[in-house]
């Protein structure tokens, strides 16, 4: 078996009776398709739940996956400590999806647990999912800071896993929108924010998970989303899988985007890895980006590519380089942090040295390796 199907869902805590205490119902529409959304997958009968959660524990360089056998969590920190319930990992699914990962290249495992309790991000879906009559073992898989197909690749990952234990399971990526939608909202307005959900909505209802790996940073950054790496990694764990995608609701009523959506799984669909996709743009676009830089940051891009790759310094420069380009007493160079610092120093010598001691301090040539291969927070001090 593979991957039943998967859902959207938010995680407010208002929509719980006892967090809520009556406010649950501005907010009906989400409660009423959280319950259908639920209701469907107690209708695929799964074996395992694959939940993620952008308030699990998360690492900027590493994935973390819930260890130990069992959680427990409750809504104590929203006022509703009576509200609770205990879950039981999948440990032989968890074991394989590291190992897939590992072997994938990716930083994923269970060290560096700090909180075991279950968070409100996962402890939501579950309630609802509780509720609707599903209680199966979990993989708990929190997010990180690592790019958007890392995020792909890890469900592609479990997707094996739970293949190659013949699993029927569904995935459960928990995650709100844009928190930027009112300007009475508990985070403001930015014009970001509806707009950001207005893609992301889109997306959900036409089962475009390419547009989950390719959302301008930039937007999502402004709009205070939630939810999105949930959303790519979901997008891996079907790759090369047709779907058919409802978006149950959108709500924003309280300053904060909730949407829910299922994508129900109806077969093989080889145009849909949207990985291999997202991968051939970033080709092209960096080819294209390449094309037009101008020669001082080909030359940059040269001299650090030599060192990264080879450990030697650039000790030759290439043909047909405009007239003054190779003059080391021009005192021009190509990298902006590298200017920045000579500006700064008002001298022309690498970070950290004498001027005498640097033969090679007005290369334009050596600043990009220099730049490129150091923490600059230890050369420049905090303005």
């Amino acid at each position: 078996m593979s991957i039943l199907g998967a859902v959207i869902v938010p995680h407010p805590p208002l929509i719980i009776p006892t967090v809520g205490c009556g406010r649950e119902r501005e907010v009906q529409a989400t409660i009423d398709a959280y319950r259908t959304a639920a209701k469907q997958v107690a209708a695929w009968e799964p074996e395992a739940l694959i939940v993620t959660s952008p308030h699990q524990i998360m690492y900027t360089d590493y994935f973390h996956i819930s260890p130990g056998r069992a959680a427990a969590g409750d809504m104590s920190a929203f006022g509703a400590p009576q509200t609770g319930l205990t879950v039981q990992y999948g440990e032989d699914l968890r074991d394989e999806a590291v190992r897939r990962a590992e072997a994938a290249g990716l930083r994923a495992g269970t060290l560096g647990e700090r909180d075991p309790a279950l968070d409100h991000g996962t402890f939501l879906p579950l309630y609802f999912l509780r509720e609707a009559g599903v209680d199966c073992p979990i993989l708990r898989v929190g997010l990180s800071g690592f790019s958007p197909l890392d995020h792909y690749r890890l469900g592609q990952c479990i997707a094996q896993a739970v293949e190659a234990l013949g699993r029927r399971a569904v995935f459960v990526a928990s995650g709100d929108l844009s928190h930027k939608l009112r300007d009475d909202g508990p985070y403001g307005f930015a014009p970001e924010g509806p707009e950001f959900d207005r893609q992301i909505t889109g997306a959900m209802a036409a089962g475009d998970f390419l547009q989950f790996l390719t959302m301008d940073p930039a937007l999502c950054d402004r709009a205070a989303e939630c939810g999105l790496r949930s959303f790519q990694m979901m997008a891996g764990a079907l790759d090369g899988l047709a779907v058919e995608s409802k978006l149950l609701s959108y709500e924003g009523v309280t300053g904060v985007g909730y949407g829910v959506a299922v994508f129900t799984v109806t077969g093989p669909d080889k145009n849909r890895r949207f990985g291999e996709q997202c991968e051939a743009m970033e080709r092209t676009r960096l080819a294209e980006k390449k094309a037009a830089e101008d020669p001082w940051v080909k030359l940059a891009r040269l001299s650090l590519e030599t060192y990264v790759k080879t450990g030697r310094r650039l000790e030759r420069l290439p043909e047909g380089l405009p007239a003054g380009m190779t003059d080391r007493s021009a005192g021009a160079c190509c990298c902006p942090t590298w200017r920045a610092w000579t500006r700064w120093s008002g001298r022309l010598t690498s970070p950290g040295r004498r001027a005498a001691s640097a033969p090679e301090r007005s290369t334009p040539w050596s600043g990009s390796r220099w730049c490129g291969t150091h923490d600059l927070r230890a050369v420049f001090s905090p303005l």
